[in-house]
């Protein structure tokens, strides 16, 4: 049975059953340390990063006051290129939608990518319900499911185990759902990853049906983003005949031109990179490439709800970067599991209660409480969401409400009482001249044990005792010629219940139902006030880059070079003997490229060469060793090169199932920055971002080249001169 997050306790109460592990505050406390100190050395080299900061929230501000019109560009779009768009008011409506849709294809089995929202609805278990198995393959996600476990960090779901939990797991469960772990498995996490590869290969390439979420949804042209590292996003979104995307509907961008800030702004706040290994950009359906049939889920499940309270709207901004956690002195002490839900840290303590208005439980309620306000969530966020504030504001709602379901609970009464004391200038001098006599006859500066229920605060700390004197008597008696303040007005407006309205569960609806209602509460009237065009140009972010063309080649060596990928220069004649080379030296002996690649790369090798024309099976090009391709544009500054399935490329799937990757790179393809290379791809091709070989960091942050992409890449410069 899978497991789901379904907690009633409150977060003290989860929080305290973590504290008492041991091997979990000790991973947490690495892994945190560790990726806090990548991301803050990748961010420092970019000049105009409080630029894309405030571009990345002002994109994020014009969607949530446009999501109406937006979601319906979005869908046009999808619809024009092939794609079918269903829409589900709660994540109810979307497990149906999905199972239904698994079931028309009669497939048994799924593979998944990475899903946060996926989890957040229960699609696996809702899926086991009606006897279809969802495999996850991302690999922490793949040891949380093997162990019957919880994700406890978007980034790292598997962070709270160690390598050796790790190694016991694969071999006490792999064998019962599929491929048997290795005989004589250790703990090196070389030997975990390619344990989890062999387990899950043989699952991708049989897959009929794969389901993702998506980072974000671009309006005008229908794309969907995948940003992942391993291979296994590339496998399940190109493979399938089928592809189901379950996104949020808050996931949304405007414009190709705005995607250029995010894909700054994600990486960075998230794995500490300057540009995730693999980041896929894919629009419906391309005839011959990937999926046949695709269809966008497009979940509200409280989005609607969160939109319209005007306070605490932009926990909608979020992209799911985790740099939150990363930073959170409460998160690296309880873990994600103390806070009950698929969304932990920080951003789950606000956006949870949020989600969930109207239909709160004892955890909705403690959650804004389980933060220490110190403000290091907001500085890190990529998007400027204020937590602290909006925490504060999720307090008093909490209060607010109790004050009206309970107004006679004794900490409310106790409130009251305060309120009264201190509401009245003479009650509150009579109080202080108490205290002051007190202090004056037990003759101590401290309290170390009062009568219950205050007990429960001198259980754990002294309470301190007025001074024998108020400051207002000493400056009343050392300044006898200032005058007086007046007193303070004893009237006060009347308080204003922020009490949440009670809400139930939508009735159930056509699809088409479903659609209006959504549009409807997405465009409400109380929403936004930014109008006009996206604004994405109103910032100074740089656009264009300085570097002259032999610095952006040596930038470009050096990122590869980091990501452990091989680089070498030539001219044009020379890219065979490079071609050659590298096929040698990784003992490649056959080689796929496509029809259009030019005949002189690939002279005088020894490898069998194979054109993929006609296009070659997946079982005919797992065979092969190798890929030589071509690619549409390079970035220096992060090291990415850009495939679109253009001149001298072919299929997507040609450089993902072969395990060794050479791609010659022209030197006039190289540009500096991301938004230089975004002007120049065309936003509706299908296109595969890759900076270095496949990489996972998922057991105990080692990184560890190949997982499930090709392991091996190798980069050939051609000089224009």
């Amino acid at each position: 049975m899978t497991k789901t997050f379904n907690s009633e306790s409150a977060f003290p109460k989860l929080a305290q059953a973590e504290l008492g592990n041991a091997q979990l505050r000790a991973n947490l406390a690495r892994a945190t340390t560790t990726i806090r100190e990548k991301r803050l050395r990748v961010v420092k080299e970019l000049p105009d990063w409080e630029e894309l900061r405030s571009a990345g929230a002002a994109i994020k501000d014009y969607v949530l006051d446009h999501l109406d019109e937006l979601a319906t560009e979005l869908e046009s779009n999808v619809t024009r290129r092939g794609g079918v768009v269903h829409w589900a008011r709660t994540g109810e409506e979307a497990n149906e939608i999905v199972v239904e849709l698994v079931k028309a294809t009669s497939a048994s089995s799924v593979v998944k990518v990475k899903s946060m929202v996926t989890q957040e609805i229960g699609l696996n278990a809702a899926l086991e319900h009606e006897g279809i198995a969802a495999y996850e393959t991302d690999l922490a996600e793949l040891i949380v499911q093997l162990g019957d476990d919880l994700p406890s960090h978007i980034l790292v779901p598997a962070i709270h185990k160690n390598r050796s939990e790790i190694r016991d797991i694969f071999i006490e469960e792999m064998g019962r759902s599929g491929l048997a772990a290795p005989a004589g498995l250790t703990d090196d996490p070389a030997q975990l990853a390619a344990a989890a590869r062999a387990h899950l290969r043989d699952r991708f390439l049989s897959a009929t049906v794969g389901i993702s979420g998506a980072n974000f949804l671009i309006a005008d042209s229908g794309g969907l983003v995948v940003v992942e590292s391993e291979g296994n996003g590339r496998m399940c979104l190109t493979l399938p005949q089928t592809l189901i995307s379950v996104v949020g509907v808050e996931k949304i961008v405007p414009n190709w031109e705005s995607l250029g800030v995010f894909l700054q702004l994600l990486p960075r706040s998230s794995t500490g990179e300057r540009m995730n290994p693999y980041t896929s950009i894919f629009s419906g359906v391309t005839p011959g490439d990937g999926p046949q049939q695709f269809h966008l889920v497009l979940l509200d499940n409280g989005r609607t709800s969160a939109l319209a309270d005007p306070e605490g709207r932009e926990v909608l901004r979020c992209i799911r970067c985790s740099a939150c956690l990363n930073v959170c002195p409460v998160y690296e002490r309880t873990g994600g599991h103390a806070y009950g839900n698929t969304y932990p840290g920080p951003i789950g303590a606000v956006l949870v209660p949020q989600l969930r208005k109207g239909n709160r439980s004892a955890l909705e309620n403690s959650l804004p409480y389980a933060s220490s306000l110190c403000g290091a969530c907001y500085e890190a966020c990529p998007v400027k969401i204020d937590i602290p504030r909006i925490l504060v504001k999720l307090r008093t709602d909490v209060v607010d409400a109790q004050r009206v379901e309970h107004p006679n609970n004794p900490e409310l009464l106790s409130m009251k009482a305060v309120d009264a004391m201190f509401s009245s200038p003479r009650r509150f001098q009579g109080l202080v001249r108490f205290g002051g006599l007190l202090a004056r006859v037990v003759r101590r500066t401290k309290v170390r044990h009062l009568p219950p229920p205050l007990s429960a605060w001198t259980s754990g700390r002294d309470a301190p005792l007025p001074p024998a004197e108020s400051f207002r008597a000493w400056f009343a008696a050392t300044h006898p010629s200032a005058s007086t303040p007046s007193a303070a007005p004893t009237s006060k407006p009347p308080a204003t219940s922020r009490a949440e309205s009670t809400t139930t569960a939508p009735p159930a609806l056509r699809e088409d139902d479903a659609r209006d209602a959504m549009i409807e509460s997405l465009g409400s009237p109380h929403h936004g006030v930014h109008d006009g065009t996206p604004p994405t140009g109103s910032f100074s972010f740089r656009r264009v880059g300085e570097l002259s063309s032999d610095e952006r080649v040596a930038q470009f060596t050096e990122r590869l070079v980091e990501y452990r990928a091989s680089v070498v220069e030539a001219t044009k004649d020379g890219v065979a003997d490079h071609v050659r080379s590298f096929l040698a030296r990784q003992g490649s002996t056959s080689v796929i490229a496509a029809r259009d690649v030019p005949p002189s790369w690939l002279a005088d090798t020894a490898s069998v060469v194979a054109f993929d024309d006609p296009p070659l099976s997946v079982a005919q090009l797992d065979d092969l060793d190798a890929t030589v391709s071509g690619c549409a544009v390079a970035i220096s500054e992060t090291g990415t090169i850009v495939l679109d399935a253009g001149t001298h490329q072919g299929r997507r799937i040609i450089s993902l199932i072969p395990d060794h990757l050479i791609v010659v790179v022209e030197e006039p393809q190289i540009v500096e920055l991301v938004p230089e290379a975004v002007a120049r791809l065309d936003a509706s091709a299908t296109q595969t971002w890759i900076s270095g070989p496949s990489a996972t960091s998922d057991i105990e942050l080692e990184r560890i080249e190949g997982v499930h992409g090709p392991r091996v890449l190798d980069v050939i410069i051609v000089r224009a001169s």
